[in-house]
């Protein structure tokens, strides 16, 4: 079982980068980020849901459900209080391999994008090749060396310690000087 914990569920960009989330009402809007997909290939998105007495959770949101499946301790079924990711700059976005041990030394000075917050604890967003879907969860970073990735799937919690990590890199443009 895991226990893990988003600050900042409101529309609006965060001060961390060029993203922010929306309410999800069943639409999938243009500016939604992609996070996998499902076992006939379609796209998935990545999606966040709050949970009463437990915190915020990242998700995967699939195209045409109004509710999606949360894991904390035991599987929650909701449509209320979803979001979205988004951005209007999609490209600064990127997965990259990770695992529970070393993801602390392998990703220091980098962006990891927040996913989550249960009982205080932030999480990340992940997603794992699982039984031909990719699927995102988050990934739990506060236990040093031990930084697994959760994840529900057909009414069970799942974890993996190899998965990708959800990682912002804002594209940097050169000036030139002038003499």
């Amino acid at each position: 079982m895991s226990g893990c914990v988003l600050a900042g569920a409101v529309e609006k960009k965060s001060g961390d980068g060029d993203y922010y989330w929306r309410d999800y009402t069943g639409d999938i809007p243009q500016d939604a980020v992609e996070g996998g997909s499902d076992i006939n290939k379609r796209t998935t998105y990545i999606g966040q849901v709050y949970v009463k007495n437990g915190g915020i959770i990242p998700v995967t949101i699939y195209p045409g459900q109004k509710f999606v499946m949360a894991n904390i301790f035991t599987l929650h079924k909701t449509q209320d209080y979803i979001k979205i990711l988004c951005s209007s700059s999609k490209d600064n976005f990127k997965w990259v391999s990770a695992n529970a041990k070393d993801i602390h030394l392998r990703f220091i000075g980098k962006h990891l994008v927040r996913g989550g917050v249960e009982y205080g604890l932030v999480s990340n967003i992940g997603r794992v090749l699982y039984q031909n879907e990719i699927v995102v969860g988050k990934v739990c970073g506060f236990s040093v060396g031990n930084a697994n990735m959760y994840f529900p799937y057909k009414n069970e919690e799942k974890s993996s310690s190899l998965y990708e990590v959800l990682v912002y890199e804002p594209k940097t443009t050169t000036v030139g000087t002038e003499r």
